[in-house]
This record gives structure tokens, C-alpha cells and sequence, in this order.
């Protein structure tokens, strides 16, 4: 029984060295340490594990969906410019109103500084008369007559008791004509008191070298001949060469609408030259080509020479 218990031991002691034994060759043919080495710690050299590099690639994938814009275009609402959509079709391609083909215009928008140093063009209201009531005296009509340079009247107002203090003139006769630059305009004050008393005070006579007003949806810039050629001619002075550079930044202002120069002189031939003068003016301080700017001559026999007939720059569809 003895001997049966000390052979069990045995085998139990060889059974464990054998296990041990096994462990140790396991551990490094895995890539333990060997003997005589010791695992690293943090921070260390020397690992017992070789370098690795781990690479990856970015498979992240973005989609984008395009809606389709779709227009549609008419050419009679598209050269109206009084909607929103055609204010849209236009700033895609511009377009010419009124010609036999509906021609693209390159935009006139620039970044050149306006030239502030220059006079601007007088707008509405071109005059404000202050009006005042004769001292001692008891208003029961006034009349302010404004007359042109052939003293016919052109625009009245009228009205009872005491006068306005202040009456703003938009320019335009009783008719709705607009009045004419570099054309001599003086006015008259009537007023009848309770005793029927009635007393005129002229005023002194005014005239405008150049206007900025609207017609239409257009709006016109226009010059008197004096302020921009040598008498009678269809050469340009300096004080014009001046409002026509001041025209331009005003065109600039609207980059998309067409340009059209009317010239009004007392003989044909005269218009014409001063017309084709403005235009390539014009299209020269804006870099254009020549023919995006139109030209259209009138002639007016009964001008008064002094004045020298006058050029309209009409910028079409500005409001």
C-alpha cells in the first residue's frame, strides 16, 4: 500500500515538470522574451514585438443631387421687365428690347468709382418757388405763372386765400411735356387782396443745362447742345466730355437695361454726327462695343440758334 502511494507522487512530480517544460518552449516560440530578457516597459526601446504599420483608406462617399432649373422665356414679358421672372431671365442673358432680333448685351456694370467731383444731372423737382404773402395784405386769389422763352405760359397754379410758402415745379407743362434743358424759363406771381387790388411780381428767368427724369419706365438723361459741342458743330468740349462721363455712371447703375442716344439739332446731317459721337463715346468709357448703344437723330428747324439743339441718353427699362 506504501509503495502503490509513493509510485502516485511520482507521477504527479514528472506530470508537472513536464507541463512546465511545455509552457516554456510555447512562450517563446510566440515571441516571449528569451532568456535573459525582460518584457519593456512604457516609454522604453527595445521591444521584443517588431515595429508595425497600420494603413487605411477613407471609403466615405458624398452624394450631391442637382435640381434642374427650367425657364421659360417670352419675349414680349421678358422686354416688359415687370416682374420678378423676367428680372430673373434678364440676369441670365440679357437681352435688347425692341429690335428685329433679340441681340445678348454684354453687362455695362464696372468697377470704376464714380466720379463724385462732377456736377450731377438736376431731377425733379427742377425748381422751388418760396411764396409769400405782401405784408398788410389780405390774399383772396394768387396765380403763379410759369413762362418759356417766348413768355407763353406753360404751367399755372392757382389758388385762394393765403399762397403756399413753398410750391415745388416736377418740371412738366400743363400738358405733361417735360421742359427742354438750356431753354430760358421765368415765372409770375399774381395776387388779388378782398379789395380786388391786384399786384404782379416777376421773377428772374432760370434754365437747367441738363435734367434726370422718367418716362415710361425709361429713364432720360439729357443735355443741352450748348453744354456738350462747339456752336454749331458735332465737336465736343470739355464741360461735355465732363456729363458724359457723369452719363456713364449713371448708366452703370443699370447693367442690364439697353442704351439709346437721340441727338436733336436743326439740321439732319448735324444730329447724326453728334449722335454717333455720343454713342462711341459712351461705349468707349464703358468698354462696349459700338453697336450696343442705338442712335436715333431728329431734326427741329425751329430751334433758337443760341441754344443749339440738345442730346437725350435714354436708359430703357430703368425702373
Amino acid at each position: 500500500m506504501l509503495n502503490r502511494s509513493l509510485t502516485m507522487l511520482m507521477l504527479l512530480a514528472a506530470l508537472c515538470a513536464g507541463a512546465a517544460a511545455q509552457d516554456s518552449q510555447g512562450s517563446q516560440a510566440k515571441g516571449g522574451p528569451q532568456a535573459g530578457q525582460q518584457w519593456t516597459q512604457d516609454g522604453q526601446s527595445g521591444a521584443a514585438l517588431p515595429e508595425m504599420v497600420v494603413e487605411a483608406q477613407n471609403r466615405v462617399r458624398q452624394t450631391i443631387e442637382k435640381s434642374d432649373f427650367a425657364l421659360t422665356l417670352d419675349a414680349a414679358t421678358v422686354d416688359s421687365l415687370h416682374t420678378a421672372m423676367d428680372e430673373l431671365a434678364l440676369a441670365l442673358s440679357p437681352v435688347s428690347g425692341l429690335q428685329p432680333h433679340l441681340n445678348n448685351l454684354e453687362p455695362l456694370r464696372s468697377e470704376q468709382p464714380p466720379h463724385l467731383w462732377l456736377p450731377e444731372f438736376p431731377a425733379v423737382p427742377v425748381a422751388t418757388f418760396y411764396l409769400e404773402e405782401p405784408e398788410g395784405h389780405q390774399i383772396q386769389q394768387w396765380q403763379l405763372t410759369i413762362t418759356d422763352f417766348r413768355g407763353s405760359p406753360c404751367r399755372t397754379y392757382t389758388g385762394s386765400d393765403k399762397p403756399p410758402r413753398m410750391l415745388q415745379w416736377d418740371g412738366r407743362t400743363d400738358q405733361g411735356q417735360i421742359m427742354q434743358v438750356g431753354y430760358p424759363y421765368s415765372y409770375v406771381l399774381t395776387t388779388t387782396d378782398k379789395g380786388t387790388n391786384t399786384y404782379n411780381h416777376a421773377g428772374e428767368s432760370f434754365r437747367l443745362p441738363a435734367l434726370d427724369y422718367r418716362r415710361q419706365g425709361d429713364r432720360i438723361l439729357e443735355i443741352a447742345g450748348g453744354e456738350l459741342f462747339l456752336r454749331r458743330e458735332s465737336a465736343l468740349t470739355a464741360r461735355g466730355s465732363d456729363w458724359l462721363v457723369r452719363a456713364a455712371d449713371e448708366i452703370r447703375r443699370h447693367p442690364y437695361s439697353p442704351v439709346r442716344v437721340v441727338a436733336t439739332a436743326e439740321t439732319l446731317a448735324l444730329a447724326e454726327r453728334r449722335a454717333e459721337l455720343v454713342a462711341f463715346h459712351l461705349a468707349d468709357s464703358m468698354i462696349l462695343p459700338r453697336g450696343q448703344i442705338e442712335t436715333e437723330s431728329v431734326q427741329k428747324p425751329d430751334l433758337r440758334a443760341e441754344l443749339d439743339g440738345f442730346v437725350a441718353v435714354v436708359i430703357e427699362h430703368a425702373d
